[in-house]
């Protein structure tokens, strides 16, 4: 094969080829001369000739002693130079046989050799190919580098023509006047058409006014002087129109709110026009609506206060005071008194009843006065308030929202409105000097506060200065008031007093007057209020002190103050069981309020009460001792003794108060007891003339009896077993409970 292969190989090629042909012909013989034994001739490597120089044997043989293999080779006990010769012959051995084994690859490499040449043949002339691919593929990433920079010129080329096109596009468009729009502006009505066009001549007047350019263009200089005629007469037409539809509010009878938001609404932007092109004409637009609706609203409230007024009943008068003196009219005097107070009976001046209901319905319509005089309906001043209020609230809100679209400004609200603020604010102040009904102007003050929270829901804060006003002018008068009434009780001469265990009248009306001011209060825990109802407390309270003296005795003292206690004890306590009941205020937002009358009525209350049970406690002291006094001196005695001797041991008698001292004590309650009991219940209801404080009396003497006898029975049965035999033997609890029962129940 690779004889046939020769013509195609360079003569170098050849010759190479030949030389390894020769190499392997001279390895063949070698290997047959080791096969025959034949010597062979290694030339130079036969180092068996040669003079080996023994020299510096010793000194390696000193440095190899410790070798490891050497040292293994001499453990054999073989001699070294005969271990040398049998591995020298392994060597020889290998030798001949790698030269064996090259000698018969010989051919595959000379095979192998022949295809790494024809691969380099064929590697070369793909590298040309690639090569040339490679200059083609330079060529074209240029050609396309080129395409690119040309692409993206003609590309910012178009869009500077484009922007340049869209600019005129706009100018021409901002700066030509179509006959359309000369025609719609000079002719149409003023419709949603002619708005249409005012829309168009807007943008074409703001566009000129706004861009300097077109202000220095031909075009401009051509369109100027028909662009001004078409604004003055858009501002004419707008104006005319406006002041017609402006002048018809101040028709009688003419429903404001449809007509501003069936007609001006739909054509605000005639205004947002003449604010932004007609100045002057739209302060004018603007003066006219303000000098309308000022009147007509001003005019409005006061025909309206001035119904209502004829509408107001007065509950209470200067001479309704709690220190008054407690005389009953008759005749003339009772007809004028009653006249006065509007038919209302002055025991009810300082009850608050359903008129605190008011607060629950706060959204309810104002009153119609035509409506309520044909129902001969008369309304105390706060529900007059109230409805005032209510309608102004109302017709504040609808044009404060009006003026806030309409003239997109807020000032024009407050200055066509402060007219008509003005005339109610008057009309309150002429009134409230008038006004002597107290609890009339706290549910004033808090109708007020609960109108502030409804337009703070609306979100609209345009009466906020009003109702801050309003605020500032009833608190004074309120406050006025509170302290005629406290000066009434402070400056009540006790010299006019006729003494009578009966509830004094004074205390009648402070329990009266306290409880209604608590529970306008519950809501809403005003600190100033609880200070003045504090102050009105302890004036109260030192009267209830000083009236006492006045009696003969001090029973009758005694049975006046649990009197007077127990009625303000049971008035706050109706009232705060009402409380309890009400429903919260309408739109109420105050925090989490204390149940009932709040914190200062339950610290009322238990003053009250805790007054009551002294007083009552020293009542039935008296009374059990007029009746029971020696079982009574008994117990007491006997317990002091027992305290004395640091308590008594179990089964042992008490010295001086054992069973033979209190034989006696027990036979005589025995024999009396029920008599007693009857005499005692007698005694109460004749001092408390059957009222419901001396049944209470009654019920607290006959349970501390029943303490008392209880006392000493456990003092006898601790006395060992006489003391049990004779609290056996004595009267039993149960009966005594019964017969408290039975009077109990009558």
């Amino acid at each position: 094969m690779v004889t046939a292969d020769m013509a195609h190989i360079s003569p170098a090629l050849q010759e190479y080829f030949k030389s390894d042909k020769v190499a392997a012909a001279q390895d063949h013989s070698a290997a047959t001369d080791l096969e025959t034994g034949a010597d062979l001739d290694l030339g130079d490597l036969d180092i068996t000739t040669a003079q080996i120089s023994l020299a510096g044997v010793e000194d390696q043989l000193e440095h190899f002693a410790n070798h490891d293999v050497l040292k293994a080779i001499l453990d054999q006990g073989c001699d070294p130079k005969e271990y040398g010769q049998q591995y020298e012959t392994k060597l020889r051995q290998a030798e001949l046989e790698s030269i064996q084994d090259y000698i018969t690859e010989s051919d595959n490499l000379v095979e192998l050799h022949d295809q790494i040449s024809s691969c380099d043949n064929i590697l070369a002339t793909m590298e040309d190919m690639l090569g040339k691919f490679q200059a083609d593929l330079g060529n074209i990433s240029t050609e396309i580098r080129a395409l690119q920079e040309q692409s993206q010129t003609m590309s910012i080329k178009l869009k500077n023509r484009k922007g340049t096109e869209q600019k005129l596009s706009n100018f021409i468009e901002s700066v030509a006047i179509p006959p359309a729009l000369i025609d719609g502006i000079l002719q149409t009505e003023v419709d949603e058409t002619f708005h249409e066009h005012l829309l168009s001549l807007h943008r074409k007047l703001n566009f000129l006014e706004k861009n300097e350019a077109a202000q220095n263009s031909a075009a401009y200089k051509d369109v100027a002087p028909e662009l001004e005629k078409l604004r003055v007469k858009a501002i004419s037409k707008s104006r005319d129109y406006l002041m017609q539809r402006i002048y018809a509010l101040r028709k009688p009878k003419t429903n404001i709110q449809i007509l501003q938001q069936n007609v001006l609404l739909k054509y605000k932007y005639l205004v947002t026009f003449l604010r932004l092109h007609g100045g002057e004409v739209f302060g004018e637009v603007r003066t006219a609506y303000i000098d309308t609706l000022s009147r007509v609203l001003s005019s409005h409230f006061r025909a309206y206060l001035a119904a209502i007024e004829r509408l107001k009943e007065d509950l209470a008068s200067q001479t309704d005071v709690i220190g008054s003196a407690d005389v009953v009219p008759t005749g003339m005097m009772a007809l004028f008194q009653r006249a006065a107070a509007g038919g209302q009976d002055r025991q009810d001046v300082f009850v608050v009843g359903d008129r605190g209901s008011i607060l629950h319905h706060l959204d309810q319509p104002a009153i119609i006065p035509h409506v309520a005089e044909s129902e001969n309906k008369k309304f105390s001043f706060e529900l007059l308030f109230r409805s005032v209020n209510k309608l102004l609230m109302d017709t504040a809100t609808s044009e404060y929202l009006f003026c806030s679209d309409f003239f997109q400004e807020a000032a024009v609200f407050h200055e066509l409105f402060a007219p008509t603020l003005q005339v109610v604010e008057s009309a309150l102040a002429a009134t409230l000097p008038e006004t002597w009904d107290i609890l009339c102007l706290l549910v004033m003050i808090r109708i007020n506060y609960h109108h502030q929270l409804i337009m703070n829901k609306r979100r609209i804060p345009c009466l906020d200065d009003y109702l801050d006003r309003i605020n500032l002018t009833l608190w004074p008068r309120f406050k006025a008031l509170f302290d005629l009434q406290l000066g009434s009780i402070k400056h009540y001469n006790i010299g006019t007093f006729t003494p009578d265990v009966k509830v004094h009248h004074i205390v009648h009306r402070y329990a009266q007057l306290t409880a209604s001011l608590l529970s306008l209060n519950a809501d809403y825990q005003d600190g100033q209020l609880d200070h003045n109802l504090d102050r009105m407390r302890y004036a109260c309270m030192d009267l209830l002190m000083q009236l006492p003296r006045t009696f003969k005795t001090k029973k009758l003292g005694t049975i006046f103050l649990i009197n007077n206690f127990n009625h303000v004890a049971m008035v706050l306590r109706e009232a705060q069981t009402r409380m309890q009941q009400a429903p919260p205020p309408l739109g109420s937002s105050s925090p989490q309020k204390e149940p009932g009358l709040g914190t200062t009525g339950t610290a009322t209350r238990k003053e009250f009460e805790d007054q009551l049970m002294t007083c009552t406690s020293m009542y039935v002291e008296e009374q059990l001792l007029s009746q029971f006094g020696t079982l009574i001196g008994f117990v007491k005695r006997a317990e002091a003794a027992q305290k004395h001797k640091g308590g008594q041991a179990e089964g042992v008698p008490l010295p001086g108060y054992g069973p033979n001292e209190a034989a006696p004590v027990l036979q005589d309650f025995a024999s009396r007891w029920q008599a007693s009991i009857d005499a005692l219940h007698k005694d109460t209801m004749k001092d408390f003339k059957n009222s419901p404080a001396g049944r209470e009396v009654l019920k607290a003497a006959m349970t501390q009896l029943l303490l008392y006898y209880t006392r000493l029975l456990e003092l006898l049965r601790r006395s060992g077993g006489d003391g049990i035999a004779l609290a056996r033997d004595a009267v039993t609890v149960q009966s005594i409970m019964y017969e408290i029962k039975r009077y109990n129940r009558t």
